[in-house]
């Protein structure tokens, strides 16, 4: 710490001394004064140090592509998910086939109608498959076709499980 000497303590050389009113400023420890400067310089160094640091690039972030699986698009370029197909089947009947985004397909051709949580539809190599129980007698209707790019429409093949029954029909989105 710093120590100020008070008048009376100037020193004098004889005789009757006036005080003046200086003050004296006196080192209590000069260590303390050292390691007071050493830190100061050690904090301007550090300081002055950063601003020649050139500051680094920030990167810009780039989307992510999420890559499309064109096996799982009918003929590779038509999602089918919430899309109506309908067409008449080789048995005169209208066949219409919703394919729901969760997997599961409402049909119906002629006078019949299905919607069960159990009938699904899928891609598999850019074919579509359809699973759709009739009944206990003719079991389940299995449909499976490829896309035509030149009539713009799938043309699906049907059979059923107990019965063998087997029915064409070309489809055309709605």
């Amino acid at each position: 710490m710093f120590g100020f000497a008070s008048p009376n303590e100037l020193p004098h050389s004889g005789g009757s001394v006036r005080p003046t009113g200086t003050l004296r400023i006196e080192d209590v420890n000069p260590h303390r004064s050292l390691a007071l400067a050493a830190l100061t310089v050690c904090g301007t160094l550090l300081l002055s140090g950063c601003a020649f640091l050139e500051p680094s690039p920030v990167a810009t972030p780039t989307p992510t592509v999420t890559a499309i699986d064109s096996t799982r698009l009918i003929g590779g370029s038509i999602d089918p998910r919430d899309t109506v197909w309908s067409g008449t089947d080789s048995g005169g009947d209208l066949t219409t086939l919703t394919l729901h985004a969760d997997g599961t397909v409402a049909i119906s051709y002629g006078d019949n109608a299905y919607d069960y949580p159990g009938d699904t539809w899928d891609v598999r190599d850019e074919m579509l498959h359809v699973a759709v129980y009739l009944n206990e007698t003719q079991g389940t209707a299995y449909y499976s076709g490829t896309w035509n790019p030149e009539t713009g429409a799938v043309d699906m093949i049907m059979r059923t499980s107990k019965t063998a029954q087997q029915l064409t029909v070309t489809l055309t989105q709605q």
